[in-house]
């Protein structure tokens, strides 16, 4: 087990009603049984928890990232107090680097918030899904009023407080990728962090290929733009394509700690059904990588890039793909033994990057490396004579079917 991230739900309730967090939390109630805020209480041990993973398994950078619900919910005093008791783990573990994240709605970020971030060197990620008409398609309040203008008021305030914009943003085809791109860069983002919506087999409700053709449209835009911000998707992609040992960060890097001390995995899979994650494990009586133990924590922690259904093992990109998220494998008749929802259109994207990639530095690519075919691709995947290959993981990945 290798995770470098603690993704902390200081928070599990939210000051809006948005329909991501439906989804996020879509067939599982169990957070309405949790405890609203973490106590503080709760800090030493959870460092505790950290030294002993660290000492068995050395990482060059943790990060500890404040979630929710709404982190921003919480007492202000809550992030200082843990980041200095935290402080303990810098002298003894002198060659890891640890960094702080929140990760907000940003609707509640004022000067005092401001203040605070400043004070311990923390850059918010603010959920920010491109335009005002495609943000408030899903992120509203209470009274189903648009989040937008609540939601820039802050991220203008940090802009000019930290110096830093760094948005997460959902993909919403409903807008065009060139005005979404325009508005992200026009508020002068510095970071986008763009990420397909937590759709299952059986929740999806995108035409085959149209996301696809939409991350190829912003794409070209980003890849053209001079002064273009960081997009972790396209950077994690292009690495791999380019072999590069730097890719980004996979999600199976990340381990959940609730308001309540139980040790999960990550929040989207929530939405394969009630209590999919809950391991009945916490940091009071359990280690963090006891978790592997139970086979969620195994598949998701160590083998979910590894153990996929024979589609994605027989594709030409998997080296590339590693089979996609998790969640977007799930389907209820069959657990995990599906290939991604997104399946065809990282076929498209992952095609795309690579030819352009060969018309941007040819001197990369030798005479026996020609150009991908998507299409083709994706014909050849959906041809496969399936009955006459084993199915290598069946077993395993449909240990995780609900019906």
């Amino acid at each position: 087990m290798h995770f470098n991230r603690l993704v902390l739900k200081v928070a599990s309730r939210c000051n809006l009603n948005c329909s991501y967090c439906f989804m996020y939390n879509l067939g599982d109630s169990s957070y309405r049984n949790q405890p609203k805020f973490m106590k503080e209480s709760m800090i030493p041990t959870i460092i505790e928890r950290v030294s002993n993973y660290l000492q068995e398994y050395p990482q060059e950078v943790f990060t500890f990232t404040f979630h929710g619900g709404e982190p921003l919910l919480i007492d202000k005093s809550f992030f200082g107090k843990f980041i200095t008791q935290a402080e303990i783990l810098k002298t003894q573990f002198p060659d890891t680097t640890f960094e702080y994240n929140v990760q907000t709605n940003g609707v509640l970020i004022d000067n005092a918030w401001a203040e605070v971030l400043r004070e311990h060197k923390i850059f918010p990620g603010v959920s920010l899904d491109g335009t005002k008409k495609a943000h408030d398609m899903y992120r509203v309040d209470h009274k189903e009023n648009g989040s937008y203008d609540d939601v820039m008021k802050g991220l203008k305030l940090l802009k000019k407080q930290l110096g830093f914009v760094s948005v997460i943003s959902v993909m919403n085809i409903d807008e065009t990728a060139a005005i979404t791109y325009k508005h992200l860069t026009d508020i002068s983002s510095d970071y986008v962090n763009f990420l397909l919506p937590d759709y299952t087999h059986d929740s999806f409700p995108y035409e085959p290929k149209a996301m696809g053709k939409w991350l190829i449209e912003l794409y070209d835009l980003w890849i053209t733009d001079p002064k273009r911000p960081i997009i972790p998707f396209f950077n994690g992609l292009t690495n791999a394509i380019l072999g590069s040992h730097k890719v980004a960060r996979h999600e199976a890097h990340a381990l959940v700690i609730e308001t309540n001390g139980d040790i999960e995995a990550i929040d989207s899979l929530k939405g394969c059904g009630e209590g999919f994650t809950k391991t009945h494990m916490n940091i009071s009586t359990n280690d963090f990588v006891e978790i592997v133990k139970l086979p969620l924590g195994k598949l998701y922690f160590e083998d979910s890039t590894e153990k996929l259904c024979t589609k994605c093992l027989e594709c030409p990109i998997m080296d590339i793909c590693k089979g996609g998220r998790l969640v977007h494998r799930h389907k209820k008749e069959n657990g995990f033994n599906n290939p991604s929802v997104y399946c065809e259109d990282m076929i498209l994207i992952i095609s795309h990057i690579q030819n352009k990639m060969m018309e941007l530095v040819p001197s990369m690519y030798d005479e026996s490396i020609s150009k991908m075919d998507a299409l083709e691709i994706i014909d050849y995947l959906n041809t496969l004579d399936m009955s006459s290959i084993e199915e290598t993981y069946k077993k395993d990945l449909e240990f995780f079917s609900v019906i």
